[in-house]
């Protein structure tokens, strides 16, 4: 079995790169197991800045992740714009205001309804997150299986598959998914957000 992990010698040992490397050794292998691994040089990207996705984004998206998040489809906020867009073309009056809080009291009690049919729900993993990260920034292949259905196709951020300036892009659209559906209730700013995250790089250092 193949197993692709990040790691970095320390004079002495390879040892995982991030908790998300960390993770799947964990999952793999047990301890004092014997294994034969191949080993390849990785082209020069910052361990640094890719540490700071899976450490310190995904691991405050970890603990503020709530199982109501996700509930509501994209398309559905977007209809229950367009319902309120089109009382105004009826002429019914709203203002600005008026129509973000029936907007916002739909979505939400569609949320709750749904939340509702949820038996403790488990919490995502770190893999789990990372692909749904990568989904949501549109970074994904479409495929098209044996009985029709299309699935997307998480593509790989690899130190291999991305240069510096490739992942740079990548981790702003990344924070910016999960301002936009998780950080964004629990901290007054993006700066905010940011310094949490460099704690949480520090405590993990």
């Amino acid at each position: 079995m193949s197993v692709d992990m990040m790691m970095v010698c320390n004079g002495r040992a390879l040892v995982p790169a991030t908790e998300h490397d960390y993770a799947i050794m964990r999952q793999t292998y047990r301890i004092g197991q014997v294994i034969k691994t191949e080993t390849k040089r990785q082209a020069d990207r910052s361990l640094q800045h890719h540490r700071l996705y899976f450490g310190g984004l995904i691991g405050l998206v970890k603990d503020y992740w709530e199982p109501q998040t996700g509930l509501v489809h994209p398309a559905e906020a977007r209809t229950a714009a367009s319902f309120c867009h089109y009382l105004q073309t009826r002429g019914i009056d709203l203002s600005a205001e008026q129509s973000q809080a029936l907007q916002q009291d739909y979505l939400q009690r569609l949320t709750q309804k749904r939340a509702a049919k949820l038996i403790n729900p488990v919490p995502a993993s770190t893999a789990e997150i990372h692909r749904w990260i990568k989904i949501e920034c549109g970074y994904f292949d479409v495929v098209r299986l044996p009985d029709g259905t299309i699935e997307k196709k998480a593509k790989s951020i690899s130190f291999a598959k991305m240069t510096q300036a490739e992942f740079n892009e990548f981790y702003k659209a990344a924070f910016g998914v999960c301002w936009r559906f998780v950080l964004s209730r629990h901290f007054n700013n993006e700066v905010e957000a940011e310094n949490a995250i460099n704690r949480m790089l520090d405590m993990a250092a």
